[in-house]
């Protein structure tokens, strides 16, 4: 044995010295303890009358003294095992376990190497080899099987027969077994079904085509799955998802087929009853849609004869609402008709009149949001020589650029660049929007417009759709006469684009220069270090176009009319200079921001750019007068009566002093519950809707609003939302709860008149501007002469709030304390959730931020966050708040 296992010859001492340890570790591994405990194997008398002797042979056989062989003392152990039915791989598993033992003791020490585990290995495998090959092949082995498996299908088929509907027939289709199940379910006799044709259950209903494929499956493929319809011995029926199997015999003759069933009758009726209502319903929207278009298009139709008429000005402005409402809710009936058609299969094309440019400058403004969450800039060339009006299907139009332009933020990586381009040349409008983002493999652009297809793309994730998208923008391009392209490289962008064939209906351009000779002016372009970047030139496009004189310029110490810069540009020293200058600049940024808003002679305008966009920056420079007529420092006014929905008293007579200004009416609400009940007894024309407020939040309010409208017919009250949550998402719930827009805390006055302007008229008349009072400020802590001016109040009022915020701050500010004290998470966050709204709308940047993160931690029910330091640092910056 000494060229066999030379190591373990030479060491055989060290294992003999620790043969206790062997044995030990070898009876200590958590399988071997099992199969011993299963077969009520006492562990000590396994190590003390057989396990000793199993090491003493090896060691034996390694000294020379035993012949190598099978191990008498296994044969031993294999008779006191059989007592008590272990299985061969049981066996199997206890012996691997000792050479196992004796492997790991070498590592202890340290006598391990690969020659080492060959040697032991070795022996194992001649020793135990034919011992285990014996008992494998025993009859009693063999018994103990056959009968484990008998008992298991018994245990299956009982399995079986409580969960499933089993049928059995022969060669013939004659059956020859059913469950307790089937003859419950069928109503039949176990007397009445054996023996007869398993076609007694064949309905009416089911092809005959049905069965032949099912016949045809079995005698192929050994397999069928399907639904079938069956008949019930009372003439009634019955639904089942069915498995059938072809059984062969040891011979693979085929003997018999076995049928496993589960009865889906109630799931079967409610979808066809699913599928009848749903056809019922885009009937019924299809049909009422037609029905109320014919009196309403005849509505509008005399509404404007009449206000071609000498009418009052009263029955004028009375006229013009009727128009308006109409003309909403002609749109609304549009969009269910369009629905129905694209559901049934009945869509159609419909052009009509309309502006290229105001069409795909509303579009673009819809993604600006979205494109700035990744810090996408958005560039677009509107081609100004396209004339104003075409004829063509200009909602299929945006439909299409809308979808590649969600598909370009979806796939551009952050700080990408997307640029959309619209030409039109010889009657052909094309459309195209190219971005920076991942491209697509060549193998994939052959099917990128194939339904249910979407795309790999590597590092995009979470990404959801229905691979529709494109396949859509393909067919309605087909339908418009046109067609779609794509060019993309991977790892590089893709350009999606369409060509379509419009009508020209007016030659009339669009003119830049309509309102102000522009060219008369000295104009500079400032570009840091002389270059333009692609920002630049989506610029300096259109003033090529208009053939307009621009100088590139690196400084701004010369003379000019009018200076143009990239907000990318402007470092402090040129910050400087642009506040403080009597000069006249356009700030071009990347993204929409106010902060030029207060200075006169400065116009910002920010990304995509296009004619109207670019002229009204130079409007606003040398006609202010005709810039934003609707704002309140021009002596204008709007018509409306609205509903105020805001728990903090605070923001509430902050609102009503600016609806005052503004000449509006007002009903306010204190919790949700209160506007629900006041917008059912009132008409309002906007609603101003907080989404925190007691007893019913906005949203649910909303909710219930648009309930009440739907249920009594009424015409749909914008709701713009008071929000100060900025989490991502926030808004994209609103909308799903039914707000139309959305108002930020703190409020700008700004995005106020935006929303004013988009859902309230506006009255002609002149108005007195309201006169500030010259009070002398006594209000410590605050930037009061800013307020003043961002809110467009005089120092009387903003004392006034100032001392309801400090009231409330006093209020809170020990039920925050309170509230972290007892780890009241809900109550922290709705505090800090009001303290954050207030504060902002006092410009108090720092007790905001720190307020929305606790607000979100208390949401979070994060216990490490250190609430107490933030409290304490929110109340000293208050504390510094003083009315003197």
């Amino acid at each position: 044995m000494e060229k066999k296992v030379p190591i373990l010859v030479k060491n055989k001492n060290i294992f003999i010295k620790n043969k206790e340890v062997i044995l030990l570790q070898w009876i200590s591994y958590e399988s071997p303890q099992k199969i011993l405990k299963v077969h009520n194997i006492d562990k000590k008398q396994f190590l003390d009358d057989y396990a000793g002797g199993v090491f003493d042979y090896f060691i034996g056989v390694i000294s020379g003294s035993v012949e190598i062989g099978d191990c008498p003392v296994m044969q031993n152990l294999l008779a006191y095992l059989k007592d008590r039915a272990i299985r061969a791989d049981e066996l199997f598993e206890i012996c691997s376990h000792f050479r196992r033992s004796m492997i790991e003791f070498t590592y202890d020490v340290k006598l391990n190497s690969k020659s080492i585990f060959d040697e032991i290995s070795y022996l194992f495998d001649k020793n135990f080899q034919g011992v285990l090959r014996h008992y494998t092949d025993t009859i009693f082995q063999k018994e103990q099987e056959i009968n484990r498996h008998v008992k298991l299908l018994s245990e299956y088929q009982k399995a079986l027969d409580e969960s499933a509907i089993i049928s059995k027939t022969d060669m013939e289709g004659r059956i020859t077994y059913v469950n307790e199940k089937y003859i419950q379910l069928s109503g039949y006799s176990d007397e009445e079904l054996i023996g007869s044709k398993h076609s007694i259950f064949k309905h009416d209903d089911m092809p005959q085509e049905y069965f032949d494929d099912l016949w045809f499956q079995l005698q192929n493929a050994g397999i069928f799955r399907g639904t079938i319809k069956n008949n019930k011995k009372g003439g009634d029926y019955f639904y089942v998802d069915v498995t059938i199997v072809k059984i062969t015999d040891p011979y693979d003759n085929s003997i018999e087929y076995i049928s496993i069933a589960n009865d889906v009758t109630k799931l079967v009726d409610a979808r066809i009853e699913a599928q009848r209502a749903s056809r019922a319903k885009e009937y019924f929207l299809s049909n009422m849609s037609h029905e109320i278009r014919t009196p309403l298009n005849a509505i509008l139709g005399f509404v404007n004869l009449l206000i071609d008429q000498d009418v009052s000005k009263q029955h004028r402005k009375y006229l013009e609402i009727i128009l308006n409402s109409g003309e909403n809710l002609l749109s609304i009936i549009n969009d269910i008709l369009d629905f129905s058609k694209l559901r049934s299969g009945e869509f159609m094309i419909e052009p009509k009149i309309f502006s290229i440019h105001e069409e795909i400058s509303h579009a673009l403004e819809l993604f600006v949001a979205s494109a700035n969450l990744k810090d996408i800039t958005i560039t677009s060339f509107i081609d100004p020589s396209i004339p104003k009006e075409l004829y063509a299907d200009a909602l299929r139009i945006k439909q299409i650029l809308s979808n590649f332009l969600s598909n370009a933020i979806k796939f551009t990586k952050v700080g990408g660049h997307i640029h959309v381009e619209v030409t039109c040349r010889r009657e052909r409008l094309k459309v195209s929007v190219s971005d920076s983002g991942v491209g697509i493999a060549k193998e994939d652009l052959k099917s990128i417009f194939s339904a249910f297809t979407q795309a790999n793309h590597d590092g995009i994730e979470n990404y959801e759709g229905t691979g529709l998208g494109l396949s859509i923008c393909h067919q309605l391009s087909k339908h418009m006469g046109g067609d779609i392209f794509v060019d993309s490289t991977l790892g590089k962008g893709s350009t999606f684009w369409i060509e379509i064939p419009v009508e020209i209906h007016s030659d009339e351009c669009q003119i830049f220069n309509e309102i102000f000779e522009i060219k008369t002016l000295k104009i500079i372009f400032y570009a840091k270090n002389g270059v333009l970047n692609y920002k630049a030139e989506s610029f300096f496009k259109y003033t090529k176009v208009f053939n307009i004189e621009i100088d590139i310029v690196e400084n701004l110490d010369l003379e000019y009319d009018i200076a143009i810069i990239l907000e990318d540009d402007i470092d402090d020293k040129v910050r400087e200079k642009i506040l403080n200058s009597n000069e006249k600049y356009i700030i071009l940024e990347s993204k929409p921001d106010d902060k030029y808003e207060k200075y006169s002679h400065i116009s910002s305008i920010y990304f995509p750019l296009y004619c109207s966009k670019i002229k009204s920056s130079f409007d606003e420079l040398f006609h202010p007068e005709l810039f934003c007529p609707y704002r309140i420092d021009g002596g204008k006014k709007f018509l409306g009566h609205i509903l105020i929905a805001e728990d903090n008293v605070a923001n509430q007579e902050l609102i009503k002093i600016l609806l005052d200004k503004y000449g509006l009416t007002y009903d306010l609400a204190t919790n949700g519950l209160e506007a629900v009940n006041f917008y059912k007894k009132n008409n309002y024309d906007l609603i101003l809707m907080d989404e925190q407020m007691p007893v019913m939040d906005g949203n649910v309010a909303v909710q219930a609003i648009i309930k009440y409208e739907k249920e009594k017919g009424l015409r749909h009250t914008p709701v713009s939302a008071l929000t100060a949550n900025v989490i991502k998402g926030a808004k994209e719930r609103g909308l799903k709860s039914g707000f139309d827009s959305f108002l930020g805390k703190p409020i700008v006055i700004k995005e106020l008149e935006r929303v004013f302007f988009n859902y309230l008229k506006i009255t002609k008349e002149d108005i007195n501007h309201l006169k500030s009072t010259k009070t002398k400020c006594n209000i410590e802590g605050l930037n009061h002469e800013k307020l003043t001016q961002e809110l467009m109040l005089n120092i009387d009022e903003l004392t006034m709030l100032v001392e309801l915020f400090i009231k409330k701050m006093q209020k809170q500010i020990p039920e925050l304390y309170d509230a972290i004290k007892a780890k009241d998470y809900k109550k922290i966050a709705l505090i800090a959730h009001s303290i954050k709204g207030s504060s902002g709308n006092f410009r108090l940047e720092e007790i905001q931020e720190e307020s929305a993160k606790m607000e979100l931690m208390a949401k979070n029910e994060d216990s490490k966050y250190k609430y107490e330091p933030v409290y304490e640092k929110i109340k000293d910056r208050l504390q510094k708040i003083k009315i003197t």
